[in-house]
This record gives structure tokens, C-alpha cells and sequence, in this order.
């Protein structure tokens, strides 16, 4: 009898589970719960300026870099809650270790023998118009010259270029410690 009341117990919070949902911006990637009427959400008639800085990368060379999925998150959930995707203004910079999710695939499949699994998602990016940067100096301190850049991918100064630029445009920074 106890198994069968934990059975219904756990039938019953798993249909009362929210599940999560693919957004219509990038299909594929960033995937979000749909949180009904938020006490807190953006403001769908401003527009918003976003600079995401990436600069941590997995250790797993066969997945994409789970920072850039939260990119692609940010963009879905909030077009999702009512925000215009043209309101959407977000640009990404890679450096440090996350300089490596950049490379083209001949480059990747050289360095790790495998094809680059960020570059769907970094090209679904590209796609709406989010602006992807890579810091010059981190890419050379790991031996990766401009021509093993993926072509979606744009070769900055630095990272800290960058960032000074974009701020001093009123674009908000995301920083993942």
C-alpha cells in the first residue's frame, strides 16, 4: 500500500511539473521554464542592450559551452514573455578558457579530433544578429591565430576592448564568474 500512495504522490507533482520549453528565436538551444504572469520581467516597449562575457569554457570537448546556451535563454524566454526579439540588442565576448568554443571545425577537429560543438548554436546566434567577439590576446596566449576563428565569429583586441566599448554604449554586462 505505501508504494502505491507514492506511486499517486509522485504522479501527482510530476503532472503538476512544469516542463521545459523550446522558445522561438533559437529552437534548438535555451531552453526555459515559461513563468506565468512574473512579478518581475522585462519591459517589453524598452529596448535592451546586453554584452554577455564568456570566458569560461567546459572541460568536455564533445559538448557546446553551456554559457552561450543561456545566451540563446535569455533571448527565447524573454521574446516568449513579450519583448520584441528588435528590442533584443546582445553582443558576446569569449576569452579565457571559452576562447576555444570559437574555433571553425577544421581548427577544432585538429585540436581535440572532434567538430566544434558550439558552432551550430554560435551560428543560430549569428542568425539574429547577436554579435560574437573573441579577445585577440586570449586566442594568441592559446595559439589560435585569426584564420582558425569560426567565420561567424568577429577578432577583437581584447576582451577588455571590448567591453569598454560596448559599456560605454549603455550596453549591460552579463558576467559569469
Amino acid at each position: 500500500m505505501k508504494k502505491l500512495s507514492f506511486f499517486f504522490l509522485f504522479l501527482t507533482l510530476a503532472t503538476n511539473a512544469q516542463e521545459l520549453q523550446k522558445g522561438s528565436v533559437i529552437k534548438e538551444y535555451g531552453k526555459f521554464y515559461n513563468i506565468q504572469n512574473p512579478d518581475f520581467s522585462l519591459n517589453p516597449q524598452k529596448k535592451y542592450k546586453v554584452i554577455f562575457d564568456i570566458r569560461k569554457a567546459t572541460n568536455d570537448v564533445n559538448v557546446s559551452n553551456p554559457l552561450l546556451d543561456i545566451v540563446a535563454r535569455f533571448m527565447n524566454m524573454h521574446v516568449a514573455q513579450g519583448v520584441p526579439l528588435e528590442n533584443l540588442d546582445i553582443a558576446v565576448v569569449f576569452h579565457g578558457s571559452a576562447t576555444k568554443d570559437i574555433l571553425s571545425n577544421a581548427a577544432y577537429k585538429e585540436k581535440f579530433r572532434k567538430k566544434n560543438p558550439s558552432l551550430d548554436l554560435l551560428k543560430e546566434l549569428k542568425n539574429v544578429d547577436v554579435k560574437l567577439y573573441v579577445c585577440g590576446q586570449s586566442a594568441l596566449s592559446y595559439n589560435i591565430s585569426k584564420e582558425d576563428v569560426a567565420k561567424p565569429i568577429l577578432f577583437a583586441l581584447s576582451a577588455l576592448t571590448v567591453l569598454t566599448e560596448y559599456q560605454s554604449l549603455g550596453y549591460q554586462i552579463i558576467d559569469f564568474n
